[in-house]
């Protein structure tokens, strides 16, 4: 009887072991000895990253958010995409916002060292602008612009403000802002589409770069670009039907009261440049978009066509 007991005991004993290192390792922090769910997007996690555990993925992808102070916006324009292992690459916005959500550590990442300065060679920034998989540059900003206008204007349709609309009207707008919707999504976009186009010999691709720096510039959050992008598409003059005129003119009015107001907590003078931001695109610049990003590649398709196509 004692030889059986003390068979049976190590084999609990042994179990206690693995539940104390477990905790053990949860308690201070260190790697895992087997995986838990990452508490953004549910992949497997070994340890702790800024305070929470999550996956490498979703370390890595904070990290370089913080760092680099991207402002992300919602593609769907609603704030509320799902965050999983298969779409967490889908909305950064969202995949952030889960990221905070789950209280990741901003001042860890800050106080954090940055990566080591390399002893190689400095390599030429115009080698390193196209990605390797793209045979020429022209296909890369083409991809690029393609890319930029299909976001912006799902994005625009999903706000609140314009998804109220019939889409006939809805046309009628973006027929009239695409470009506008464009420059401001094409500020936030993770290429650096700015060194991209001033390192180009054509006179119109510096005057966008310019243009896009600007808003760059500005480093709107993103309570400030939802109400930028309502108030370059709630304008009643871009609207024939009288139906919808006083709603735009309402809904004009409240973005840019909001718009003030917000803007004074960060400077007493940011409101206005924001306004000379959205001013600072005019009309014919949307021929040199097109020019750049689309003539290439849809000739003579008129962007009024693209743009009622997109949904």
């Amino acid at each position: 009887m004692v030889y059986t007991h003390r068979h049976t005991a190590l084999p609990q004993m042994l179990l206690f072991v693995h539940i104390f290192q477990f905790l053990f390792y949860i308690i201070v922090g260190r790697t895992l000895p087997i995986p838990v769910y990452c508490r953004v997007c549910g992949d497997k996690s070994f340890g702790k990253h800024y305070g929470v555990y999550c996956c490498d993925g979703c370390s890595c992808f904070f990290k370089r958010s913080v760092r680099r102070r991207i402002v992300y916006t919602c593609i769907a324009g609603t704030g509320q995409c799902i965050v999983d292992k298969a779409r967490r690459n889908w909305c950064p916005f969202c995949r952030l916002q889960k990221c905070m959500k789950v209280n990741m550590n901003v001042s860890a990442v800050q106080d954090e060292r940055g990566p080591r300065k390399s002893k190689l060679p400095k390599i030429t920034e115009s080698n390193t602008l196209v990605p390797k998989n793209w045979k020429t540059r022209s296909d890369y900003v083409y991809e690029i612009g393609a890319q930029i206008f299909l976001t912006s204007l799902r994005q625009c349709r999903f706000n609140e403000s314009m998804a109220i609309l019939p889409n006939a009207v809805q046309n009628e707008i973006l027929n009239r802002t695409w470009h506008q919707s464009f420059v401001l999504m094409a500020a936030f976009w993770p290429t650096n589409l700015i060194t991209l186009l001033s390192g180009s010999n054509s006179s119109i691709e510096h005057i966008v770069a310019t243009l896009i720096a600007s808003h760059r510039a500005m480093r709107l959050d993103s309570i400030e670009y939802n109400l930028v992008l309502t108030l370059v598409l709630c304008r009643p003059d871009l609207c024939s039907s009288a139906e919808f005129r006083n709603d735009l003119t309402a809904i004009g009015s409240n973005a840019k009261d909001a718009l003030m107001k917000h803007a004074a907590f960060k400077s007493p003078t940011r409101y206005y440049g924001i306004l000379a931001c959205i001013l600072s695109v005019t009309e014919d610049l949307a021929g040199y978009i097109k020019i750049i990003f689309f003539e290439p590649s849809v000739r003579n398709v008129p962007m009024n066509h693209l743009v009622s196509v997109i949904t």
